[in-house]
């Protein structure tokens, strides 16, 4: 799994880098929250104990339990602030043992782009990418535009699903939602 964090930071360091204006603060955002799913949810991917040693690595704040009641919807779980000048983000660990960053504003088609760099940056031979879903959807504050992928290894059971749902509505409480998980490659988990 090293190898893959290791590329998928060099794939995403030359993404900032090939930027020649100063980004907008919604792209700004855009490469905060894809930084943040890089560094904690790629190498934390299905381990509860790394992502919250990787959560005190970074000073991750514990977010108010009410607010932690309301991201996590009754399950059981973990949510961080991860504080920035540039914006509101939150980092999410749940009982799946998935682990997603959150967006209040960011640029949706940045974000997406990321995203898709990212995941299809990971090919390689003997690994398995496949798209799970690609649709927009209605959610709360808006349509979304859901994109989910399976990676795996060829012949192997269980994966990696990865998926960000990415809004420009200003009605939208997040506009970027991005997550990681272990899943059955057979039956992708579907959200």
């Amino acid at each position: 799994m090293k190898p893959f964090v290791f590329a998928m930071t060099l794939i995403f360091s030359a993404c900032v880098v090939a930027q020649e204006a100063p980004p907008s603060p919604a792209v700004a955002q855009s490469n905060v929250a894809t930084q943040l799913f890089m560094d904690l949810c790629i190498p934390s991917v299905g381990n509860r104990e790394e992502l919250s040693t990787l959560a005190a690595r970074y000073n991750l704040r514990d977010v108010d339990p009410s607010f932690s009641e309301k991201v996590l919807r009754g399950k059981t779980g973990k949510v961080w602030s991860a504080p920035s000048h540039l914006g509101n983000f939150i980092v999410i660990w749940q009982a799946d043992n998935s682990c997603s960053v959150w967006a209040r504003r960011a640029d949706a088609a940045t974000s997406i782009q990321h995203f898709k760099r990212i995941v299809t940056g990971a090919q390689r031979p003997g690994l398995q990418l496949r798209v799970v879903a690609d649709r927009d959807i209605e959610g709360q504050g808006g349509r979304y535009h859901y994109l989910a992928y399976i990676l795996s290894k060829v012949g192997q059971d269980v994966g990696t699903f990865a998926s960000i749902g990415a809004t420009s509505s200003n009605s939208a409480e997040v506009q970027v939602r991005l997550r990681m998980e272990r899943a059955k490659v057979s039956s992708p988990v579907q959200h």
